[in-house]
């Protein structure tokens, strides 16, 4: 027997019960993103999953109303929040963020996941900005590695009858990936994976997805995925940890120089994503993005890269390539090299090490700024799903 308790109207309450379990809501924590519900009604909001007697776990509990005033839109979240929710079943790594199981309940549709304590990269980098230090060659390899590892696991996952699932995250930037009090790194939010799951719904049109400030070349401008689109996005996350520069800023080049480069082709295909990104109502920096993605240069690599290690430079120039063919060939040959540039350092380094120097960047830069340091912001994934967020059909290369 099931019994819902409206979630999304009704704060404070035992969200539902199935089963002998139930959810409650936990109202020690701040409910920042109850609160922030969208316009279709989608709530997140953390809990405790418990028994009649006692609370067992901390859980992050997403929830969707039955019904809405746009009604299709809202059966295209349910079927996209459905979906990650059933990719999950085949994620089973200490690295990446489990999801627990989907409910429905009295046409109320829950997706319960585990509730990740951490800081999340963007932060630590924030933080290490405001510290004006920064973070460590070693910080850099040792958090690739791990997500190197997430993706890897990822990338090669099967179904039932042994077919590759071909999942792409999509979306790994800082924002992403936690880091815990004890060095654990966590790669969360798989909402919007490309992935081969029967039954999956088509999407609207063709657009980037995520963040696109760490969006592949190829996701940018409209062209064809696979596992190396998030290696070229983990390569543009470790250069912003290490130098706190970006590929893709165009503070010292003039657009107009950059598109009198481009050829004809070239400059259609720009025009032709730009448009995309304008009707997807992606943000204003993200014609910027495609614009760059068409044109940066190997040079530009390498002189982002210069003043670092060689290790971490060589990783770097490995992975930030235009081509998918000129990049590291899987994300387990990449977790291979960083764990052997780490080595190369000299001296230890693992997750001790890097809980401490995240610990040393946060209140370094809160005793020097004045600022409070945030104790749980990996508390609540940091995205809604909307009903753009919806993945194509079997067979189908993802946008």
């Amino acid at each position: 027997m099931a019994t819902s308790r409206q979630s999304w109207s009704v704060p404070g309450v035992i969200l539902f019960s199935h089963g002998e379990l139930s959810y409650e809501v936990d109202l020690t924590r701040p409910l920042v993103e109850e609160l922030a519900q969208s316009r279709l009604g989608e709530r997140t909001v953390p809990a405790w999953e418990r028994t009649h007697a006692k609370r067992l776990r901390e859980v992050i509990v997403r929830s969707l109303p039955p019904t809405a005033d746009e009604p299709e839109a809202l059966a295209r979240m349910r079927a996209r929040l459905s979906e990650e929710a059933r990719l999950a079943t085949y994620l089973q790594h200490p690295n990446i963020a489990r999801v627990f199981g989907r409910y429905e309940v009295q046409g109320v549709l829950y997706v319960v996941s585990e509730r990740v304590e951490g800081t999340s990269l963007n932060t630590v980098l924030s933080y290490s900005q405001m510290r004006e230090v920064l973070l460590s060659p070693a910080f850099c390899l040792y958090v690739g590695a791990e997500i190197a590892s997430a993706l890897h696991h990822a990338h090669t996952r099967q179904d039932e009858h042994g077919a590759p699932l071909g999942i792409v995250h999509r979306d790994v930037n800082p924002a992403r990936i936690l880091l815990g009090s004890e060095g654990g790194v966590v790669l969360t939010d798989f909402a919007r994976a490309r992935s081969l799951l029967p039954g999956r719904e088509p999407t609207t049109f063709p657009r980037p997805q995520g963040d696109v400030f760490y969006c592949s070349p190829e996701a940018l401008l409209g062209e064809e995925l696979d596992a190396r689109s998030d290696l070229f996005s983990l390569g543009l996350m470790l250069l912003e940890l290490a130098t706190w520069r970006h590929l893709y800023n165009m503070a010292h080049v003039r657009p107009d120089d950059l598109e009198e480069a481009l050829t004809p082709a070239v400059k259609e295909q720009v025009l032709e994503a730009a448009v995309t990104a304008m009707e997807a109502e992606l943000p204003d920096h993200a014609e910027d993005c495609i614009l760059r993605a068409a044109t940066f240069t190997a040079q530009d690599v390498e002189e982002l890269t210069q003043p670092l290690p060689p290790p971490l430079r060589s990783i770097l120039r490995g992975l930030l390539q235009r081509e998918p063919e000129d990049r590291y060939p899987s994300a387990a040959v990449l977790e291979m090299d960083l764990r052997e540039g780490l080595a190369a350092l000299g001296s230890p380094y693992g997750a001790s090490e890097a809980s401490e120097e995240m610990f040393h960047a946060l209140t370094g830069a809160s005793m020097n700024q004045r600022v409070a340091v945030p104790t749980s912001e990996g508390l609540l994934p940091p995205h809604m799903v909307t009903e753009e967020d919806i993945i194509t059909k079997p067979g189908e290369t993802g946008p």
